[in-house]
């Protein structure tokens, strides 16, 4: 299981209207968790 996997699974289970309105925050989310793990 990779984190790429949970994004994956994260973005899949997201509404996709929801995914529209929120997908600059979602995005943010995604690079913050990258980064996180690139430190880690």
């Amino acid at each position: 299981m990779t984190i790429e996997f949970y994004i994956n699974l994260f973005f899949a289970i997201e509404p996709a209207h929801k995914l529209k309105i929120d997908q600059n925050k979602l995005q943010n989310c995604r690079s913050n968790i990258l980064n996180l793990v690139n430190v880690l």
